[in-house]
């Protein structure tokens, strides 16, 4: 329940409590308190009846359904719902809804984008009467949360010095979330990807204006994500500082207008970790509404195993071997990084048999993936001929064939520039 319509239901609830009071207290003995009696008792029995309405009210509650009603538009668009009215009373009624404001309510909603229907009708006693509403938010309107009352009566309950305010009783409370139009489009919200200490990577990522205006934008790193504020972080618990970040974008962009934001991460030398931070476009240089995306920024910092991986196995026949050694890489930038290009997966290898090293020969090499297109990962103003071809992944597979012996052997494996492999040894013909 809503602050102003629990201030609603209490105000009334008090009111009534305090009329019955009264009422217990006028058809009470018309006697003097003795010294013991209160004040109140004092004040109860001195009530007359028209003292009794005048502090009361006379006014029926009719039932609305529903009591209360709430949305969430993005600007431009509308809503239609139904509320009924049903007269509990025993003479007919002219309805004619209205709007008025709630207390305590900031922000005054715009009757404007009201529209009921019937705008106003007669309603027998005992008769159920629906009414059409439609809420039409205008296009250039700002993110903001709107309360208001439809009325239904000019019913009124009194106000009640040092108990409750005067207010209407046969209402519906109304509250609409108004969410602001986009007023920037990103080619992607995230950038993931892999880094090496010591090297500097760049990346790009397009910017649409869809405002119907020009707009400013000043990006810089934040730690809010537009939704909550998680944990604390210190820049300590990272691989290295907000600063090291530079951003280069236009501080103006006009209607309809497709820019370009470079990211420049220049990596210390002596980084460990990972860095998790967002770009706030700061548009207009207001507060974020929810109408702006932002870029989250995720990077692992990679380190190079310099000890190979060891597998030992023993053979008791002669049969010739295959093994073969595999990965598979995943775009996690989406295209986005400009510079360095990515380094291919690569592997080294050694093979002993009874502490003697073998020769291993290299059968074949297998580069393999699946390409996607017309726009998998990026909406479509973003797309150009250099992203036409989205590659989901690689796969890369090297196969090589040893003579067999009887003994004991021990493969070693020291991989480049992947974070996982695979390997398999075939003992005999592998067909």
């Amino acid at each position: 329940m809503s602050r102003s319509n629990g201030v609603k239901v209490i105000s009334l609830l008090l009111g009534i409590l305090l009329c019955l009071a009264l009422m217990q207290g006028a058809c009470a003995k018309q006697e003097k308190p003795d010294k013991n009696g209160s004040l109140e008792d004092e004040i109860f029995e001195n009530v007359t009846n028209s003292e009794l309405e005048e502090i009361c009210g006379n006014y029926t509650i009719h039932t609305i359904d529903p009591s209360s009603y709430s949305m969430y538009l993005t600007a431009g668009n509308s809503r239609t719902f139904t509320v009924s009215f049903t007269n509990e009373g025993n003479e007919m009624l002219n309805v004619t809804p209205k709007l008025v404001d709630t207390p305590y309510s900031d922000d005054k909603f715009n009757e404007s984008w009201i529209t009921i229907s019937p705008a106003s009708t007669e309603v027998n006693p005992g008769t159920e009467q629906d009414f059409e509403v439609e809420v039409n938010v205008p296009g250039d309107e700002e993110s903001e949360y709107y309360q208001t009352y439809m009325v239904f009566t000019d019913d009124i309950a009194p106000y009640v010095e040092g108990y409750t305010d005067s207010q209407y009783v046969n209402i519906m409370d109304l509250s609409v979330n108004v969410q602001a139009r986009p007023k920037l489009e990103l080619q992607s919200i995230s950038i993931s990807d892999t880094l090496k200490a010591g090297k500097e990577y760049e990346y790009m990522i397009k910017m649409k204006n869809v405002a119907d205006k020009d707009i400013t934008i000043d990006p810089e790193i934040t730690e809010y994500n537009g939704m909550y504020y998680g944990p604390y972080y210190d820049s300590e618990d990272f691989a290295f500082s907000d600063e090291v970040i530079e951003i280069s974008a236009p501080s103006t962009m006009k209607a309809g207008e497709i820019s370009n934001m470079t990211i420049r991460v220049p990596v210390p030398e002596n980084a460990t970790g990972t860095y998790n931070r967002y770009i706030e476009m700061n548009v207009d240089g207001k507060e974020n509404d929810g109408s702006v995306p932002q870029i989250n920024l995720y990077f692992t910092i990679g380190k190079q195993p310099v000890v190979p991986f060891v597998k030992n196995f023993s053979t008791t026949t002669t049969d010739p071997m295959t093994i073969e050694v595999s990965t598979d890489t995943y775009s996690s930038d989406m295209g986005l990084r400009i510079s360095p290009k990515k380094e291919e997966p690569s592997f080294e290898l050694s093979l002993k048999c009874d502490s003697g090293p073998v020769n291993m020969t290299l059968e074949k090499t297998i580069r393999s993936g699946n390409i996607y297109t017309g726009g998998y990962y990026y909406p479509l103003w973003a797309m150009d001929e250099s992203t036409i071809y989205q590659n989901s992944g690689t796969h890369y597979a090297e196969t090589y064939t040893i003579p067999g012996a009887i003994g004991d052997w021990e493969l070693t494996i020291l991989p480049k520039n992947t974070e996982y492999f695979g390997y398999s040894i075939t003992f005999g013909d592998s067909e």
